[in-house]
């Protein structure tokens, strides 16, 4: 792994100067066969495209599709031209989900270039001893504004027995610490900040579910759901024109309500924790769906077996 010095962040985006001269040497160097970009990543993509006289010849250029930029609706717009760039001179675009493959309009003509490949975990550090249903929710991500997190507080607060967990950080924070600490929430929220998988995972532990109630197309799969299912917890989502509702299937291993629906949201909430054994259902489910699509080890040869076919060294290679 190489490291380059950042001098700011802007825009969640670290503005790497050095980038251009390390892409340089590490292609003089390394003599790579190939390369992966993920996007979103502007200032990296610019970077490549410096450089694009030194990629090495016969090097095949990859690009993991993660998002499209639905927030910065100006920065989207200047930077067209470059993620157009890139699509068109990229031999082929990996994304995690079907519905992003069919969904995005900059992939929209470009689907002969587009290759599903899940996110997987290894299931196995995640299988935790916990009890679906009993105990409070569970919130983990960015504390940013399209989570959900004003109206998954609201929602808390319309069901009285109802207590929630809140595992990360982000600009919203001190917003969220002081509506937990208004009358109707007093005692029933605990912000426990960022964790690191050890103390996550000793969370999930006394959890009921995961809640994530994200509003908007920003939240494009949420890694956490797989997390949470290994450890058998059922899902609250919400019903995103994205990837998110391929993970959590409702009725199967969780819940799924409309995006901004406070009721439907407090609803769900009620029905996982009234009806135990159909929690407790829904979290075996989702074990073993884990296991049968989200799984690190079919990830790591489904990418491979993609490399070598773009490289002529996998089965539909000559």
């Amino acid at each position: 792994m190489i490291r380059c010095g950042t001098l700011a962040t802007i825009a969640s985006q670290p503005l790497t100067p050095s980038l251009p001269a390390v892409l340089r040497r590490v292609f003089h160097e390394f003599n790579p066969e190939m390369i992966t970009l993920h996007w979103p990543n502007p200032l990296a993509a610019i970077a490549l495209q410096c450089v694009r006289n030194h990629m090495p010849a016969g090097s095949r250029l990859t690009v993991w599709y993660h998002a499209d930029i639905t927030r910065q609706r100006l920065g989207a717009f200047v930077l067209r031209p470059v993620l157009r760039s890139l699509l068109d001179r990229a031999d082929g675009i990996a994304v995690s989900t079907g519905t992003l493959r069919d969904r995005s309009p900059q992939l929209a003509h470009r689907s002969s270039k587009v290759r599903v490949i899940p996110f997987g975990i290894d299931a196995g550090q995640w299988r935790l001893d916990t009890t679906p249903g009993t105990g409070p929710f569970l919130f983990v991500g960015r504390l940013v504004y399209y989570k959900g997190l004003d109206l998954l507080l609201e929602a808390v607060a319309s069901v009285p027995e109802a207590s929630l967990e809140i595992v990360g950080d982000g600009p919203l924070r001190d917003r969220l610490r002081r509506r937990a600490a208004e009358p109707d929430l007093r005692g029933r929220v605990r912000l426990h900040g960022e964790l690191d998988d050890k103390d996550l995972r000793t969370v999930m532990t006394r959890c009921a579910a995961l809640v994530l109630p994200s509003l908007e197309r920003s939240e494009t799969f949420g890694l956490v759901q797989i997390e949470a299912m290994a450890a058998g917890l059922p899902i609250i989502s919400t019903h995103l024109p994205t990837g998110v509702a391929e993970v959590n299937v409702h009725e199967q291993t969780g819940l799924i309500v409309p995006p901004g629906d406070r009721d439907a949201l407090a609803a769900a909430l009620r029905v996982v924790t009234s009806d135990t054994a159909r929690s407790r259902l829904w979290g075996e489910a989702g074990r073993r769906r884990v296991d049968d699509h989200f799984d690190h080890e079919r990830m790591t040869d489904s990418l491979e077996q993609w490399y070598g076919e773009l490289t002529g060294q996998g089965e539909d290679g000559s």
